[in-house]
């Protein structure tokens, strides 16, 4: 089932940009997608400006080594939709790579991939390890992501305090 895109406008009044605010959004996304995340923030030609990857590792390894980002339907989805891809609602005829499959032998069975574009695009993949996400949790990750989206749009790059955050939480940040 696709879901249309809802309101999410985060304003930076809303949310100053600290590192506690970055920290504590990504924290929260683990916990309610124990499966990982990817997420790619201001994304434009192709390239995130930032990227959080908390995936399994052998996952991340295997889906780098087989250059499966162009391929992934969930990918070409965020990058021409706005809204929210139930994994389970992905024709197989869009997968010739079989991504979504390969990614259910790493655990990655139940998910959603989300969407938005204010300005610069942002999106990110979501997964749970045991059951499909509620709509209520669906609402709270887009949520996140909008104020993700808001927090870095002047930031280029993470400071020191931040990514050591981050690296206790074992989420990845992917520089380009």
């Amino acid at each position: 089932m696709l879901v249309e895109a809802a309101n999410t406008e985060v304003t930076p009044e809303m949310t100053p940009p600290n590192a506690d605010s970055i920290g504590d959004s990504l924290s929260h996304l683990k916990q309610i997608a124990p499966g990982g995340f990817a997420i790619g923030l201001h994304v434009r030609f192709a390239a995130p400006k930032l990227m959080f990857n908390c995936y399994p590792a052998e996952w991340i390894t295997s889906y780098a080594r087989q250059g499966l980002l162009m391929s992934d339907p969930t990918v070409r989805w965020a990058m021409s939709s706005e809204g929210v891809l139930r994994w389970s609602d992905v024709d197989p005829g869009d997968d010739p790579r079989r991504v979504m499959p390969q990614a259910a032998e790493y655990g990655l069975r139940y998910g959603v991939t989300l969407s938005m574009a204010s300005g610069a695009r942002s999106f990110g993949g979501l997964a749970h390890t045991e059951r499909p996400f509620e709509d209520a949790e669906i609402e709270t990750m887009r949520a996140a992501l909008a104020r993700l989206h808001a927090l870095t749009r002047d930031i280029d790059e993470l400071d020191p305090a931040t990514r050591a955050r981050l690296a206790k939480l074992s989420i990845a940040v992917v520089t380009l």
